[in-house]
């Protein structure tokens, strides 16, 4: 993909100009403002996070300016799709940043998304000879971002790396939160580490890549972000739906207010000592969902189904209103998302019993309450339901109609 030269910008900031300062991460040059104090384990060494992604048409310029000189190495992670569709444009740049550019790629697909693989990309890291002065580059969506993110944080016991998000949900969620794992034989993400990248370049031209069902499963994550944080969004979605439901058709501003909601839960609570386990409402269900079905249903998806079940508890326990529910289904409708799937929940229950909310023994879910609130409130970001609350939702959800996940709309 070719890029024009552009100077892009620091979302949220008054200029475009980036400070290097290796004690602030990624700031704007103009206007370095002190980061708040995060909630749970105490604050953060600024220099570990990095929670301003660059997002502008032509991010990727801004690579070799971001690049520090003690990066002697360059190690290109991502899927072959990807690698084929994004590499070259990539490679060009990386090739001015560091003198040593190694490419590691691995079958596209959550399949990949495992310890084995992961094992599999460090020895060619070790194999390749590359040091502690060596900067892991994702490339690529949740998976790829999610993979070389848990590479860079245990290789070598830590290396930094940079995020080039290539999907939607990627952009708005993945790319952002420090989180990375695999999947293990047990269920989706449990084997992982909070790793923040040194930096995140967004560019939507990305966006026009993507297969539709890659879409679709961006527009879930960008309604859960709007149940949670901004009621003005889920309504700009609204009036939007049919519009947005065409592949690429998302204006900037959409895909800045949904990125905003994730980086003010992860400013407040980087490493999910409390605020941050609101970013899983829809993915109690969706988890399992996933695991149960051999990842048969992608995960943006499995989200858009997790969050009207969820939401169908909500409404059942007085948490939500009826009429904020309905809302909620008529969107995915008008986007074209699933609201059931045919998988028998006793297929689920064995892995929503090992999810990581889960306290004491108890399922633990993010409950939406009004729409756009829950990143407000000042405790209770999740609560105990029991399974037989999630059977039946589930159960009258599948007995409603609606469109099933991973089938077209």
């Amino acid at each position: 993909m070719s890029v024009a030269p552009r100077r892009p910008a620091v979302l949220g900031s008054r200029s475009s100009v980036l400070s290097r300062n290796p004690n602030r991460g990624l700031q704007p040059a103009a206007s370095v403002k002190p980061q708040p104090r995060p909630e749970g384990r105490g604050s953060v060494p600024l220099r570990t996070k990095n929670l301003s992604p660059v997002v502008a048409s032509g991010a990727l310029d801004a690579l070799p300016r971001l690049w520090r000189p003690e990066w002697r190495a360059a190690a290109l992670i991502a899927d072959r799709r990807v690698l084929r569709l994004h590499g070259p444009s990539i490679l060009r740049r990386l090739a001015r940043c560091a003198p040593v550019v190694r490419v590691f790629s691995f079958p596209p697909g959550e399949r990949s998304k495992t310890r084995e693989m992961k094992a599999a990309l460090e020895d060619r890291l070790l194999r390749a000879r590359l040091g502690r002065d060596t900067c892991v580059v994702a490339l690529g969506g949740g998976v790829a971002l999610d993979l070389a993110g848990f590479v860079a944080a245990t290789y070598l016991r830590g290396v930094p790396s940079i995020y080039v998000p290539t999907t939607l949900l990627a952009q708005i969620d993945a790319a952002v939160g420090g989180k990375t794992g695999v999947d293990v034989p047990g269920g989706k993400n449990l084997v992982g580490a909070f790793h923040f990248p040194a930096a995140v370049l967004i560019d939507p031209r990305f966006l026009r890549t993507l297969p539709p069902v890659e879409w679709r499963c961006g527009l879930a994550e960008m309604v859960k972000h709007a149940v949670i944080g901004d009621a003005r969004l889920f309504a700009v979605l609204e009036r939007s739906a049919l519009r947005l439901r065409r592949p690429h058709a998302l204006d900037a501003d959409l895909l800045l207010a949904a990125l905003r909601v994730k980086l003010e839960v992860v400013r407040r609570d980087p490493f999910e000592a409390g605020l941050r386990a609101v970013l899983n409402f829809g993915h109690t269900i969706a988890h399992a969902l996933e695991s149960a079905s051999g990842h048969r249903v992608p995960h943006g998806l499995a989200v858009a189904v997790g969050m009207v079940v969820e939401a169908d508890v909500a409404v059942a326990r007085g948490i939500l209103a009826r009429a904020a529910r309905d809302r909620l289904v008529a969107l995915h409708g008008r986007l074209g998302l699933p609201t059931f799937d045919p998988t028998p929940f006793a297929r689920l229950a064995p892995f929503l019993a090992v999810d990581k909310k889960n306290r004491a023994g108890a399922l633990h879910v993010a409950l939406p309450g009004a729409l756009g609130t829950a990143i407000r409130a000042r405790r209770d970001w999740t609560g105990p339901v029991s399974l037989a609350e999630l059977r039946t939702a589930w159960n009258r959800r599948a007995s409603s109609g609606g469109s099933a996940a991973g089938v077209p709309a």
